[in-house]
């Protein structure tokens, strides 16, 4: 990215090191909407707030989100480690959702209170 190019947020002045939907972010920022943007898109989180968007542009942006985040983490080499650990899950988020977003709509089974009860005994029982 360009050394002129400042980030795309209101009243931040740090440098882009990327673009994502074709706006510039400083890296906290491009952390920020990523993540935003994923649990948007996440059939499986609970404040989900799906685009309006067709299932083509989500796997676009996805997968835009994983190629922009490895990007960064071959063009910055002054990240520490929280960066490189959240550069790291996004990519792993990411390709989840694509394998996700490319399953036919099938609901996903949300287990019952019972199921989940019961599977957390078990596992309190194996360690006790």
């Amino acid at each position: 990215m360009s050394e002129d190019r400042i980030c795309a947020v209101d009243f931040c002045d740090r440098a882009a090191v990327t673009s994502l939907a074709q706006q510039d972010f400083c890296l906290n920022h491009f952390l920020a909407q990523c993540y935003e943007n994923l649990g948007r898109i996440d059939p499986r989180s609970r404040r989900r707030g799906l685009f309006a968007l067709d299932m083509a542009s989500l796997r676009a942006f996805v997968e835009e989100c994983s190629r922009k985040a490895l990007d960064v983490c071959f063009q910055c080499p002054e990240l520490d480690n929280l960066q490189r650990g959240r550069l790291l899950d996004i990519l792993l988020w990411a390709g989840e959702l694509f394998v996700v977003l490319r399953v036919p709509r099938v609901g996903l089974r949300q287990p019952s209170y019972a199921e989940q009860d019961s599977s957390l005994t078990r596992l309190a029982a194996r360690h006790s």
